[in-house]
């Protein structure tokens, strides 16, 4: 399998205090995805055993943000941009791009535009 030959891969068992601390961060985290306000992707693998699926959700639609995207792979696993076949890789790879080059097109116009209603709505 691809994922396994690939020498970036850690394959060892995890040590109990980086257990530990992720499951803290994990937490600490969920506690304040609301918070999430500046533009993100989420990209997510319909089949993917490290990662629920459902936390993407959850992400997506509690985050604050009003440029948030949830993209998700059927049939695809968690490493979407190491572990899975070219082919698939090239599909992921292109929404990133198409992402991304959608939001450069806006300039800093739209930028400026939030940040000015974000002083406007805090001075109040």
């Amino acid at each position: 399998m691809q994922v396994r030959a690939n020498k970036y891969c850690f394959k060892g068992k995890p040590r109990l205090r980086t257990g530990y601390e992720l499951s803290r961060v994990a937490a600490q985290i969920e506690k304040t995805l609301d918070e999430v306000s500046l533009p993100f992707l989420i990209l997510h693998g319909e089949e993917d055993r490290v990662t629920d699926v459902s936390v993407s959700k959850q992400l997506h639609e509690v985050a604050s943000s009003k440029d948030k995207t949830l993209k998700l792979y059927p049939g695809m696993w968690h490493g979407l941009l190491y572990g899975e076949p070219p082919e698939n890789l090239e599909i992921v790879f292109k929404d990133i791009l198409n992402w991304i080059e959608e939001r450069c097109q806006y300039g800093n116009s739209r930028l400026e535009r939030e940040q000015k209603q974000q002083n406007e709505e805090s001075s109040k």
